[in-house]
């Protein structure tokens, strides 16, 4: 698709991005890590994008005004339920954001399967069982808190977001990247590489999420996607192993 950040409508989160409370927070500095995203020669001039990463302890500054304006202004959430915006599980993942003028425009949350609070929390969803039976629970990683602000829904924008994403699996040695999303959003993932691979899940409160799987460093899917994260791959025979071993293991489920 030409321009996958076009289908990132208002209504941005999934419910399995919906957990969330503490007051939003002055931006913290820059860290020696963040990575000033360049302009591309010829392209039209605009404001350089800053992304970094918010680990285990920092505070989440500007992300918290973010998710808010996201999940509140734009979809009218009902603002008692304050859980929606932090929660637990933010004081041990690895929060992505893509800054511009040390304002939050995007944003992702990852955590890898190694704790057992995400076990709890999402294991059941993704049938994370499967995967432990081969695989190190610290291999297996799963995105949430996906947010846009409105006005930055550009391909610029979520390529940013999603490169560091998967630079961060990579460093971290993670082969499974999982987001279960609203089918909206499909078009989206699956434009840097994700596929289903288990049939939608149907919430109780009758909301359906598509979880979706990207493999790292599957060069044959990324290629296949066009992904902006094909140049990013480091070792395809592993990324090959990967898709195959994703295949068999769900086989009539799997989109792959």
């Amino acid at each position: 698709m030409n321009n996958p950040a076009a289908s990132v409508s208002s209504q941005q989160a999934s419910p399995v991005n919906d957990h969330a409370p503490p007051l939003p927070m002055s931006t913290p500095a820059f860290s020696a890590g963040a990575r000033d995203v360049l302009r591309m020669p010829g392209a039209p001039l605009a404001e350089p994008l800053r992304v970094r990463r918010i680990h285990s302890g920092e505070q989440l500054g500007d992300v918290q005004r973010l998710r808010r304006e996201v999940y509140f202004q734009e979809q009218g959430r009902d603002r008692q339920r304050s859980r929606r915006i932090a929660d637990g599980l933010d004081a041990s993942g690895t929060v992505l954001v893509v800054e511009q003028s040390r304002r939050a425009v995007a944003t992702l949350r990852v955590h890898d399967f190694a704790s057992p609070a995400v076990q709890v929390e999402f294991g059941s969803l993704f049938q994370v069982d499967q995967f432990a039976r081969t695989w190190p629970l610290q291999r297996l990683a799963v995105c949430t808190r996906f947010a846009v602000q409105a006005e930055q829904r550009t391909q610029r924008v979520v390529d940013a977001l999603v490169m560091e994403t998967y630079r961060h699996a990579h460093e971290h040695g993670i082969q499974f990247g999982l987001i279960a999303c609203a089918p909206f959003l499909h078009g989206v993932f699956e434009h840097y590489g994700f596929r289903e691979y288990l049939p939608p899940a149907v919430l109780p409160s009758g909301a359906v999420l598509l979880r979706m799987a990207l493999v790292v460093d599957d060069a044959e899917m990324l290629r296949e996607s066009a992904s902006p994260l094909l140049p990013l791959v480091r070792n395809p025979t592993a990324g090959d192993a990967a898709r195959g071993w994703l295949t068999r293991s769900f086989p009539e489920k799997t989109t792959l």
